[in-house]
């Protein structure tokens, strides 16, 4: 999956901010017009490999913002022992 300069800087404020048009912008396209850019915009959203980092990259992030398992058992185990603490 290889990607420009401009596509990656697209796909990473695209996923920042859902934005394409804007996101068409900011990743440093010529642009004439809102109505060019959010066109062109559209169109690297059906490139393949854009979509396909874009929805790697959206994934990562989720997985980031969920605790694992083991990091929810850690938590439950320090609450825990913390409240026995305070509740005997």
């Amino acid at each position: 999956m290889k990607l420009t300069e401009k596509q990656k800087a697209f796909c990473d404020y695209y996923i920042e901010t859902l934005n394409a048009t804007e996101s068409y912008k900011r990743a440093g396209y010529r642009v004439k017009s809102d109505a060019a850019a959010r066109v062109n915009a559209s169109r690297l959203l059906t490139n393949a490999n854009v979509r396909k980092y874009i929805e790697e990259r959206m994934k990562q992030k989720e997985s980031e913002r969920i605790a694992s398992q083991n990091e929810v058992l850690e938590f439950l185990t320090r609450v825990m022992e913390s409240c026995q603490e305070f509740c005997v």
